[in-house]
Order: C-alpha cells, then structure tokens, then sequence
C-alpha cells in the first residue's frame, strides 16, 4: 500500500509539471486583462457568454460581454475581445500569459 501511495505520488508531481495550458487559463488570464484596462475593476461582471478560442501556437482568442461602470458612475455594457499567449511555465499563472490584442466595442 505505501508504495502505492508513493509511486501514485510521484506521477502526481510529475504531471505538475509539465501543464500545457487550456481554455480554462486562457479565460483567466484574458479576464485579467479586461479588468487591468477599467476604470472601476472592482465593479465589473462578466456575464458569463464567452467563447475561446484555441488558435495555435499557445494563443487563444476570448470573447465575453461585461457590464462596468463609467467615469460619470453609470453602469455600461461592452464586449471585449482578447487574445493572450502563454509563454512559459505554470499556465495557472497569470504572468505566464501576454496580452497580444485587446478590444473593446
């Protein structure tokens, strides 16, 4: 049993370490960018529509309607299209991801 547990435990770490990223670290490094770019991050929600993306490459595309609030304090509705690349490393990591292009319409 115990090695079991130790053999279970060594794939365990290796598998962590060597993670392409997905759709789900693309979301949230694409997320991070939106909110880095408003003028009230702590105001925003997403309304959960997305789309992503996998282009290649390790580059994703991200779509997603928001709803924000605007300098004059008024709520506004955007959608926004963003495409990230990871880079390196841990994909979970959002500065293991570059913001390649920003849009928000």
């Amino acid at each position: 049993m115990k090695k079991l547990l130790l053999l279970l435990s060594a794939l365990l770490i290796l598998s962590c370490g060597n993670s392409n990223p997905d759709e789900s670290d693309a979301k949230e490094a694409a997320r991070s960018a939106i909110i880095r770019n408003l003028k009230n991050p702590l105001d925003v929600k997403f309304h959960h529509n997305e789309t992503i993306s996998d282009l290649g490459d390790n580059t994703f595309e991200y779509r997603e309607t928001f709803n924000a609030t605007n300098s004059f304090g008024g709520s506004i509705k955007k959608n926004a299209t963003v495409k990230v690349k990871w880079l390196k490393d841990d994909p979970s990591q959002i500065s293991n991801w570059s913001v390649l292009d920003i849009r928000f319409y």
